[in-house]
């Protein structure tokens, strides 16, 4: 049974992937990466060893679960690294007799990046796993998959409190409430920024924030003149003490600087009411706020 536990956390690291079927009949055409993830999930269930390898980057990378509370990112899972070690990899785990089911429960989409919350159905196991997954979709392949999270008993109770305080954050923010701000984040709650190298993900720490003192002076400067930046929310989901948000944000222009909408997917790890651990993993212009960009930009 020890065995079992990789390849359950492994199979469904693997679940987001592009749409192979597709590709191949419409070879034109832009995958995209929500679609992408589900015929992956499909094929797992299928136990289709060339549909599954079909969705998958010839260096594909595959990430464990990070030891560090305070990390997104866990270490690479050699075994299944490189076209030819995942297919024995899987070859092997679709061989065998009652494999688990494996589902999305709920899903947000930005850019590149695909987050999921993976139910996995074990016929060995009395429990279900539940876990969170993200997945990087460039040009139809799935090139990076990190497995972030995982329910367990200890923050089981923890997610109902993590999207309340996510909400609350917004409409802090949206009332220019500083003080409530600020009271939802832990004293020694971390700020990361999005990583510059795309095969990462979001460990980088804030330049800005750093600690609980600069973290006061950057909020109540934003706030000092009212409301500068707006925030709609438009999803959120949890997986124990770990909050998936999806924003669109609009900022306030100046005199110097032009207003601007965009949207953030982020992933907050919230415990008590308190935020300890910030990732923003994607920003992505509005799109209408990019066409107008695009066309003055032209000769």
């Amino acid at each position: 049974m020890k065995r079992r536990l990789p390849f359950l956390l492994s199979l469904a690291l693997l679940g987001l992937g592009p749409v192979a079927a597709s590709a191949a009949t419409k070879p034109t055409a832009p995958a995209i990466p929500a679609a992408v993830v589900a015929a992956d999930f499909a094929a797992l269930n299928r136990n289709d060893l060339d549909a599954f390898m079909a969705l998958y980057a010839p260096q594909a990378q595959i990430f464990g679960l990070p030891a560090d509370p305070h990390r997104l990112v866990g270490r690479r899972l050699e075994q299944m690294y490189g076209a030819e070690r995942l297919r024995a990899h899987f070859a092997k785990a679709m061989a065998q007799p009652d494999t688990p089911h494996i589902e999305q429960t709920r899903t947000v989409a930005l850019g590149e990046l695909v987050v999921s919350r993976v139910h996995i159905t074990d016929p060995k196991r009395a429990e279900p796993q539940v876990l969170l997954v993200v997945y990087r979709v460039r040009d139809g392949l799935i090139e990076d998959l990190w497995h972030v999270g995982k329910e367990t008993a200890d923050n089981h109770a923890q997610a109902a409190g993590a999207v309340a305080t996510a909400r609350a954050l917004v409409e802090a923010n949206n009332r220019a409430d500083a003080e409530r701000f600020l009271a939802l984040f832990a004293a020694d709650a971390r700020h990361f920024r999005r990583a510059e190298d795309p095969h990462q993900l979001a460990d980088l720490p804030s330049r800005a924030v750093v600690d609980e003192a600069s973290r006061v002076k950057t909020y109540r400067a934003l706030y000092a003149d009212g409301p500068s930046v707006h925030v709609d929310l438009l999803d959120a989901f949890a997986i124990g003490d770990l909050v998936v948000t999806h924003e669109r944000i609009h900022t306030r222009g100046t005199a110097s600087v032009a207003a601007e909408t965009y949207e953030m997917l982020a992933i907050l790890r919230v415990r008590d009411g308190r935020v300890l651990d910030l990732w923003p993993l994607q920003k992505i212009a509005h799109p209408a706020d990019a066409a107008v960009a695009a066309a003055g930009a032209r000769p």
